[in-house]
């Protein structure tokens, strides 16, 4: 039985209540509210797995189910539930539920066929459940279940593509997760998660590195296009490929005390130093090379709610603590085993 008067779950609905009104794109055709806080309990309700001892975890990512011939919400979708709105206030029920996440809350939105049993009985709307990630989603980190008794059996970090680890740091825009590591042989940055055809709703390509689109028309992460571009790892080094970009793709580097700028063109791109400066339109991105990953800091590492702040910052946004995520000593213990 779902208690609607749960605070959190009243922030939420309200949230998406409000939100539904003030759209232009969807409606309750698309997405009903106090339908989406039903899914959420009980998601939470019957999806609940043990790790270690007395420690409960759920699954961290939120899939939004929607019908394929809705693709053109996609993106509008995916800005509503990234929200700081819905994702601190979900992460706030989960707390103080005594429910722990394994890795931070990420969201995905999946579009279906019309005949899809995902979608039974939704009349349409789009449905929310709550998944483990796929091996082929964006985590380092593979959390191993067992599905039957409902236990976590093991968390431990994917195998790096690549031989060196390269990092990004937003200096003045709102992306998805700061500090992010570059493990794999390509890792592609733009605006929005999932990048798909506005008119066919055709897969395009899933951003790794992903600045949040945001309502107010001039924030920096607006100016960066869907499709920005790539870094690939190649004869040992990072190079930057520009992909089609409206507003360019430049490096930064300073050479004999000075700054010196060069843009990005061609298939061949430009190789990466550390410590270059990386533009994207108007949003920059320090890259730098790392000697290896805190595994505790790299689990626990997400947006430190940038969506909700809208600040530009002429420094490394640091990764700090927000409790409601950050995980139990015991559950630190077992990942440094």
């Amino acid at each position: 039985m779902v208690d609607f008067t749960n605070k959190h779950l009243a922030i939420i609905e309200d949230f998406l209540a409000e939100s539904i009104k003030q759209s232009t794109l969807f409606s309750e055709q698309d997405i009903d509210a106090k339908e989406i806080v039903f899914q959420i309990s009980e998601e939470v309700r019957l999806k609940q797995f043990r790790w270690a001892e007395n420690i409960v975890c759920v699954p961290n990512v939120v899939r939004i189910v929607l019908l394929e011939t809705k693709a053109n919400k996609v993106e509008e979708l995916e800005m509503l539930f990234t929200s700081p709105a819905f994702t601190k206030t979900l992460t706030d029920y989960l707390e103080s539920n005594k429910f722990h996440l394994v890795l931070p809350i990420r969201t995905e939105v999946e579009l279906v066929s019309k005949g899809s049993s995902r979608l039974m009985y939704s009349a349409g709307r789009c449905v929310l459940t709550l998944d483990w990630p796929l091996p082929e989603e964006a985590e380092n980190f593979n959390v191993v279940i067992d599905d039957v008794k409902k236990k976590v059996l093991e968390v431990h970090q994917r195998k790096f593509q690549i031989p060196l680890i390269g990092r990004l740091t937003s200096l003045n825009a709102d992306v998805y997760q700061n500090n992010y590591f570059i493990t794999k042989e390509i890792t592609y940055i733009g605006r929005l998660r999932v990048v798909r055809d506005s008119q066919t709703g055709e897969f395009l390509r899933r951003n790794d590195f992903v600045f949040a689109q945001l309502e107010d028309a001039e924030a920096t992460g607006n100016s960066v296009s869907r499709q920005q571009a790539k870094i690939e790892f190649r004869d040992n080094s990072f190079v930057l490929i520009d992909q089609g970009s409206a507003n360019a793709t430049i490096i930064e580097r300073r050479l004999h005390g000075a700054p010196v700028t060069a843009i990005v063109t061609g298939t061949p791109g430009a190789p990466l130093e550390d410590g270059d400066i990386i533009i994207l339109g108007s949003a920059r991105l320090r890259f730098n090379i790392v000697e290896n990953i805190d595994k505790n800091v790299f689990v626990l590492q997400q947006s430190q709610d940038l969506l909700a702040k809208k600040l530009e910052r002429g420094v490394p946004k640091k990764t700090f603590k927000i409790s409601a995520i950050y995980l139990p000593e015991e559950i630190k213990d077992e990942l440094n085993k």
